[in-house]
């Protein structure tokens, strides 16, 4: 709101600029620290002072030395330059616009009437209500495609960092006055559906398990599936890491082997790994010839590394093996046998060893999955109705996240309907030369085509050379849908970080295909979301679940509300329903109030904080506004009177008066963090306002304090709770 202020005393300034002959022209304007009222600052003095003496320069005495003449250059300059900062002045004190005007040392300083200023932004907030913030009508029509989960896998706490910064993203650029399409795409088909269906298949397709449980259920058995199926990789990677950094476990490769082959293995199989682990050299699974071979070696592997866990433990870290032919090569030291990573290598072999049973299966299952695949390929009814029925069950459980997120979406994208669309896409790339076969597969040279000599875009494959679709190969019709189909001037994909490459050449591909509006496409980039206990991954099967989460905060939300307020007269609805508002709006804050390029350690405890950066906190500021206000019979109406302003009620002017700023410069600058951040910032300053009952009553305050203060609270309760819901969080009104 100050910004039209600005703009006020930007075009008065120009109208003297133009009445004196020096001619209008950009201004940038500072704000000046508040001093009874507000102002803006002009430093165009000196730019109109250096090119008056450029065209018209003074006669400076020749006998003077180079130091005293540019001494004597820079005195003249200041001098011009306050006679004129003091005639702009002159010109400016006259208009009623203005409070003061001032000019001092060369900068024109221009103040506006505390009042009228204060009372307009104030009562702006109250009047415009939900409107508060909301920018004018912009040309573009704009869609942010975001969420993206896969079908047939479970949505974990990770997936909300996508859907919370998508969702706000959505909420922003509507607010700022963009027509905004809210769109998701849904991974309904790949070798993550192909694994899981051929799991369930194989292994569970007579189980019954509950409806509203078989979303994650399908979760379940994806990583089942990845288990099974990477079983042998992951075997096979842990023999490996020990014959190459653990010398004790090579060193008694001998002695396992004396009793494998007492156990019956073949001696094939004993020399192979012998002549492999003592040697440093890889273990390749299919080298092994005997099913049987690992699962009896297994248990000699983890006695092994108990006897070496205790070695440790007694006297210290040991050296990896000496370096062989194969390893004499590597740089740097060799890594140290500790404890901590004998300990991992120990749980791995325990999760491993839980199904080492499935050892010998493994080949056929791979085989099983390629037919499965090829069931995909020639549309196998009885596969397509499977996959049809399941990816229901995913979709409903979606379905239910979202509603419990509060988010929407007008337009709803699933890859299986753009793989024979995208393949068409490629045929006309190649037909009109953007793309070519190069060893074997449609790809694009997008360097080569924009004339770039130096690599910045690189070559994107488009397609397989069997012809099976690529990522790219949807995206390009995804996209096409969007600006064809759908009529978008600006699309916004939020998406994975390590994405960025990949979608800077879907946007080149798109320009030299003759599309206008890849111009203006942006990839918004996230990390991933952590637990304090490490990385998270469906594949790895350690992925936390979302509902489990948000169970347990809202869990937690309500326990901290019956801590704090035992003998409120609330009923247990309403406790479950401000512990909801309170559980999810803390995971959607958690999500949005770090840089979306940083990893999010994801903490309970500090999501629930009502003391510190988080949705509690803020949420907990707009309640005790509406409880202030529940006291009040009448707001204030009319102008009321601002004086004696202390520094925490100009500090809240200041911040309510920011609020349209921040909305449209999150909104262009495609950052929610800006809305996280005020919101913070203004329940602070709210905090610090209210904390001094003594030195600032509200409620008991003389009047025209008690107006002017009650105002204030509810400016600032509108304006949280503007905030709050651009970000997709709820504002209690009691907590």
């Amino acid at each position: 709101m100050f910004r039209q202020y600005e703009q006020q005393a930007t075009d008065s300034i120009n109208e003297v600029l133009d009445e004196l002959g020096f001619g209008s022209r950009p201004l940038t304007m500072r704000p000046v620290p508040f001093s009874g009222s507000w102002g803006t600052a002009s430093s165009v003095s000196f730019q109109l002072a250096n090119e008056s003496l450029q065209k018209d320069p003074p006669s400076v005495d020749e006998s003077l030395s180079k130091k005293e003449a540019r001494a004597r250059q820079q005195e003249l300059v200041r001098e011009r330059v306050g006679a004129i900062a003091e005639a702009i002045a002159d010109k400016l004190r006259c208009r009623p616009e203005f409070d003061r005007v001032e000019a001092v040392n060369g900068y024109i300083n221009l103040y506006f009437p505390t009042q009228k200023l204060a009372n307009e932004v104030v009562f702006g907030a109250i009047g415009q209500g939900d409107d508060f913030g909301r920018g004018p009508k912009q040309a573009d029509r704009v869609m942010i495609e975001f969420s993206q989960p896969n079908t047939h896998k479970e949505f974990h706490v990770g997936h909300s960092r996508n859907a919370a910064l998508g969702n706000a993203l959505a909420n922003i650029t509507e607010f700022a006055g963009f027509e905004t399409v809210r769109a998701n795409y849904i991974g309904d088909i790949g070798m993550h559906v192909i694994r899981c269906l051929w799991c369930y298949d194989a292994f569970h397709q007579h189980e019954e398990v509950p409806k509203d449980k078989r979303g994650r259920w399908l979760g379940d058995i994806y990583a089942e599936s990845v288990r099974r199926l990477d079983l042998q990789e992951g075997v096979v990677k842990l023999l490996n890491e020990l014959s190459t950094q653990d010398a004790q476990f090579v060193s008694a490769i001998d002695k396992m082997m004396k009793e494998l082959f007492e156990a019956g293995v073949p001696g094939e199989d004993i020399a192979y790994l012998l002549g492999q682990i003592a040697n440093q050299r890889p273990v390749v699974a299919d080298q092994i010839l005997d099913g049987e071979t690992i699962p009896k070696f297994w248990p000699l592997i983890g006695e092994q590394l108990l006897f070496e866990l205790e070695y440790i433990r007694e006297h210290g870290p040991q050296e990896a093996p000496p370096p062989t032919s194969r390893t004499a090569t590597v740089k740097g030291p060799l890594p140290v046998v500790t404890v901590e990573n004998t300990q991992e290598r120990y749980e791995r072999w325990q999760r491993l060893g839980r199904n080492i049973e499935w050892w010998p299966h493994v080949p056929q299952w791979r085989e099983e999955v390629r037919e499965t695949f090829q069931k995909w390929e020639r549309k196998d009814p009885e596969f397509v109705k499977l996959w049809d029925e399941t990816r229901e069950w995913s979709m409903q459980e979606f379905h239910r996240i979202y509603d419990e997120l509060g988010i929407t979406f007008d337009v709803w994208f699933y890859e299986s309907e753009v793989e024979e669309e995208g393949r068409e896409i490629v045929k006309e790339l190649l037909e009109r030369g953007i793309a070519e076969i190069s060893e074997g597969l449609p790809v694009v040279k997008i360097d080569e085509k924009l004339g770039l000599e130096k690599e910045t875009y690189r070559t994107l494959p488009i397609l397989r050379s069997d012809g099976t679709t690529l990522y790219s190969t949807k995206d390009l019709e995804l996209t096409r849908r969007k600006f064809q189909d759908y009529e978008i001037d600006r699309s916004v994909w939020v998406i994975d970080v390590r994405q960025s490459l990949y979608f800077q050449q879907i946007f080149k591909i798109m320009e030299l295909w003759g599309f206008e509006q890849a111009e203006k496409c942006f990839h918004l980039g996230y990390e991933i979301v952590t637990l304090p206990e490490g990385t998270m991954s469906s594949r790895a099967g350690n992925a936390v679940f979302y509902e489990d989460v948000a169970a347990a905060l809202k869990q937690r939300a309500r326990e901290i509300i019956d801590e704090k307020s035992p003998n409120t007269s609330l009923t247990e609805e309403q406790k479950n329903t401000i512990a909801h508002d309170v559980g999810v709006g803390s995971l959607l804050y958690s999500m949005i109030n770090r840089d979306n390029h940083r990893v999010i350690t994801f903490s309970l405890e500090e999501a629930l904080s009502f003391d510190g950066h988080a949705a509690p906190y803020i949420q907990y500021a707009h309640a005790r506004a509406c409880r202030i206000l529940d006291r009040v019979d009448k707001l204030p109406e009319g102008e009321v009177i601002f004086e004696d302003l202390q520094s925490q009620e100009i500090d809240l002017i200041e911040q309510i008066a920011a609020f349209p700023t921040e909305v449209e410069k999150s909104a262009f600058e495609h950052k929610p963090l800006v809305i996280a951040t005020y919101v913070f910032e203004l329940a602070q300053k709210f905090n610090d306002f209210y904390a001094d009952f003594e030195k600032r009553p509200i409620l008991t305050a003389p009047e025209p304090q008690r107006s002017m203060r009650i105002a204030l609270v509810a400016a600032t309760g509108r304006t949280l709770a503007n905030g709050l819901g651009l970000l997709g969080v709820a504002a209690p009104e009691v907590m």
